[in-house]
């Protein structure tokens, strides 16, 4: 007997020391993969020579995590212009509810990191693919054989040890984090409240220090913790009864999967149907305008439209824009909502001086601003019935605006005349 308890021991701690040695290995592996990724993010933004390409190149250098890396290059693709004749609309939005399952599926904890890496190679390899299309630019070999050797690790003897290890697992090199980052708080705090590769920005920091100095907010921050996670799972099975998907980990996935291929067919539209608004230059007119959109279901027209929607941000959400005489701007509000309300100001130091009251607008719309010679009031006039001619007095002319379906590039247009919102 003691002789086969000591066999059993020896055993045991052979295959200890045999998991332990799999885990330094897979380790440094699962880290090479984050970065190559991270690496052919940088070149494809980079390649694409672009605002949002420069962001993208930025935003992967920092990421230390699947789950930021698939952020970064949803931003990327919203920054993006793509023809629909070279990638359709309907390809796009099963290709970005593949990619909003990566993040998704990792906040609920259904993805594995295998499956994340699986997911993120495949959506950058096909991002890749259409958006150099569409610039008529070819796709490097080099940057294809990184993809390759991705896939190839994935394959490797460490599968299953990725299969083990949570989606939004650190890992990859890079400059340190920062004392205040997003990246230092528990994991369950980053799901919870959507922080997984979120900047701080220095007001965000700057709070958050003083919170961790005040006595007693560790406690308070456990409990909203608390609490959100209790909200997200009574609104998790109050998904489940409504499609009646039973319970289990597939039954959230189809959930999760659902609510993917919703908000996708919703960033679609923000991306294709902005609202956008040109400031006409005229005699007398203010040097500058502020533009706000505001939800019709707000009287106070307190906080513009994607202002306070917290620290995870979001996708777009351009609810406000300055303009000088002469300018042009584009606004994609965040949420679901297909009508806005659309109020002008004179930017002042204290409070912002109001020149219209508001306008209802909707996606697609294309407003012009045209201020009076005294410059204490703007009109709001539809782009296809302003004329030049009469912005001295304020008259129209009659033309129906183009509507156009959601996806395709409109949703709508404001009237001639001014529509105020009920």
């Amino acid at each position: 007997v003691r002789a086969t308890a000591r066999c059993s021991l020896a055993e045991g701690r052979r295959g200890g020391m045999m998991e332990g040695a799999e885990l330094l290995e897979a380790a440094p592996a699962a880290g090479a993969i984050v970065d190559t990724l991270r690496h052919l993010l940088s070149v494809l933004g980079a390649l694409l020579a672009s605002s949002a390409g420069q962001t993208a190149a930025q935003d992967a250098s920092e990421a230390r995590s699947l789950p930021a890396l698939a952020k970064a290059l949803r931003r990327l693709w919203f920054g993006t212009p793509l023809n629909p004749e070279v990638w359709d609309t309907k390809e796009q939005a099963i290709w970005l509810c593949r990619l909003l399952a990566l993040t998704e599926g990792c906040r609920a904890g259904l993805v594995s990191f295998y499956g994340a890496a699986v997911l993120m190679v495949d959506a950058l390899a096909v991002f890749a693919e259409y958006t150099l299309q569409d610039a008529g630019l070819p796709l490097d070999e080099a940057w294809a054989t990184g993809a390759y050797a991705v896939q190839d690790m994935l394959r490797g003897r460490h599968w299953e040890q990725f299969q083990r290890w949570p989606a939004d697992r650190r890992c990859g090199g890079g400059a340190a984090l920062p004392l205040l980052s997003a990246d230092r708080l528990p994991c369950a705090m980053r799901r919870a409240f959507d922080l997984e590769g979120v900047r701080l920005t220095k007001a965000q920091a700057a709070g958050l220090g003083v919170a961790m100095m005040m006595p007693g907010s560790m406690t308070l921050a456990m409990g909203g913790v608390g609490a959100a996670l209790l909200i997200k799972k009574a609104q998790e099975q109050q998904s489940l009864l409504a499609a009646g998907a039973g319970a289990g980990a597939s039954a959230r996935w189809q959930v999760v999967q659902a609510k993917c291929l919703e908000h996708a067919h919703e960033l679609l539209r923000r991306k294709n149907c902005p609202i956008e608004v040109r400031y006409e230059p005229g005699e007398g007119g203010p040097p500058q305008l502020k533009v706000s959109l505001y939800s019709l279901s707000d009287p106070l027209c307190a906080f513009p439209v994607g202002s306070i929607s917290g620290l995870g941000g979001g996708t777009g959400g351009e609810g406000a824009a300055r303009l000088a005489p002469g300018d042009a701007c584009v606004l994609r509000p965040q949420g679901s909502a297909d009508a806005f309300r659309m109020r002008i100001y004179r930017p002042a130091p204290f409070l912002d001086v109001v020149l219209h009251d508001g306008v209802e607008v909707r996606r697609g719309d294309r407003v012009v601003l045209v201020a009076e010679p005294n410059g204490g009031k703007v009109r709001c006039f539809a782009a296809g019935s302003f004329t030049g001619g009469a912005a001295g007095t304020g008259e129209t002319v009659a033309a129906p605006p183009a509507r156009v379906d959601a996806e395709q590039g409109g949703s709508g247009g404001v009237d001639a005349e001014v529509r105020r919102p009920s």
